[in-house]
């Protein structure tokens, strides 16, 4: 009997250590927001996990200031979005307060603003929401020219071509030119046929251009100005900074949660005499002590890999994004002797705060180009591309191969015209047919 009380112990120590490394394990790839929302579930549960200090909102950073290893210098085409408060739909409504509507006219344009994309577009067929919703699809229609009546101009558009007439319509002076073109030849404009739009429209090459560049000040997607209230804002756990010469890595205190044990309830366990009070606060006071154990693992292990990452690339933090180096998971794991998949968990989602700006850790690990003089990252490719591009002269735009030869030449990097291509495009930069001004 006392020989299967004691395997059952055994069996229950051994499934209670499984559920704990796996937790552990759920623990170390938790962003900060959701590990501070893990301990705040489970203090609901647990009364003797004291939370003294929870993360500070001033080290919040909207994701827009993260950055990536395909950052575009342009600006966004929505500079006052952060100023906004409101969804698209809350600024549309409270247009409409004081109207003098009829009930099946408010009904109709309540469907139409609740139909539109984040972009600020109608997408779905008239016709299919007239069916859905039990209204007329001409009801619809009158409405959807009420709709694009308020601001912000273009929203309510079935398209970009749409979108963008509608704005030059509501312009104090009217662009004539531009509404010819907009309106009557789109498609040719947008494929930049320009040659056949000249000839068409008896426009010169240089008309035509300045027309691009008036339309590139309008907004294409005027609803994005209102989305960020369901974008996410991110914590930096690490700090990397030079004090003194040297460079440091620092864990953000402020970043998570600082957890203790409940002195009170602490207290009740010593002097309680009650079997099953003292067996539930035991089991509460374990978990307790499990937790803060394990979140000093967690930091331990993001101080490591975040050490490695430095001394790995101390060019880059000296002197910036051209120097990134090739880094691999396992390279990292190798030197401070963990399993690859513990690194991976460890950069999922963390964040650090360097001179340069802030990134993920993950942006640090790249795969490598051959390159005649040392090892270089796609990311710094993408980065001389970019360069090379915004240079450029744009009356006779940088040909593919053209970079793709003076990747080769200048910097004794062999990347093909097609590699170009794709770092290009992955960066959302115009081939040079379309990137020629005339």
């Amino acid at each position: 009997m006392d020989m299967k009380a004691g395997l059952f112990q055994e069996q229950s120590l051994k499934l209670n250590m499984t559920q704990e490394l796996k937790q552990a394990i759920t623990l170390l790839q938790y962003s900060s927001m959701e590990l501070a929302s893990y301990i705040e579930d489970l203090t609901l549960e647990n009364p003797l996990i004291d939370v003294k200090d929870k993360p500070d909102s001033g080290v919040l950073y909207h994701t827009s200031a993260l950055k990536t290893a395909n950052a575009s210098k342009k600006g966004d085409l929505l500079e006052n979005a952060a100023s906004r408060t409101a969804t698209l739909q809350q600024h549309l409504e409270s247009q409409l307060l004081g109207m003098k509507m009829q009930p099946q006219e408010k009904k109709a344009l309540h469907i139409l603003i609740h139909a539109l994309d984040p972009n600020g577009y109608i997408e779905e067929d008239l016709q299919v929401l007239a069916e859905r919703f039990s209204i007329s699809e001409d009801e619809l229609q009158i409405q959807l020219e009420n709709l694009q009546k308020l601001d912000p101009a273009g929203v309510g558009a079935r398209n970009l071509q749409e979108c963008i007439y509608l704005q030059l319509l509501r312009l104090p002076e009217r662009n004539q030119t531009a509404e010819l073109i907009i309106r009557d030849y789109f498609y040719l404009f947008a494929e930049k046929s320009w040659k056949e739009l000249a000839k068409k429209t008896k426009l010169e090459l240089k008309e035509i251009q300045n027309v691009q560049d008036f339309i590139q000040k309008l907004h294409p997607r005027p609803g994005l100005a209102f989305h960020h209230a369901h974008d996410s804002y991110i914590v930096p756990e690490l700090i990397v900074k030079k004090i003194g010469g040297e460079w440091q890595v620092m864990y953000n205190e402020e970043s998570s949660p600082k957890i203790g044990v409940n002195s009170s309830y602490e207290a009740a366990f010593s002097s309680t005499d009650d079997a099953d009070v003292k067996q539930y606060l035991s089991s509460k006071l374990n978990q307790c002590k499990w937790l803060m154990k394990t979140l000093n693992q967690r930091k331990a292990t993001m101080l490591k890999v975040m050490h490695e990452i430095l001394r790995r690339q101390t060019d880059f933090f000296e002197k910036g994004g051209h120097f990134l180096k090739p880094l691999t998971l396992k390279a990292v794991a190798d030197v401070i002797d963990v399993h690859e998949s513990t690194v991976s968990r460890t950069v999922r989602e963390k964040y650090v705060q360097t001179p340069h700006g802030l990134y993920e850790l993950k942006f640090f690990f790249s795969n490598g180009l051959e390159q005649t003089s040392q090892d270089i990252t796609s990311s710094a490719v993408k980065s001389l591309i970019q360069k090379m591009i915004e240079s450029e002269n744009k009356l006779s735009p940088l040909s593919d191969q053209r970079i793709a030869d003076t990747l080769s030449q200048e910097h004794g990097i062999e990347v093909s015209r097609r590699t170009v291509a794709k770092y290009r495009d992955q960066l959302g930069i115009a081939s040079s047919s379309a990137r020629k001004r005339y």
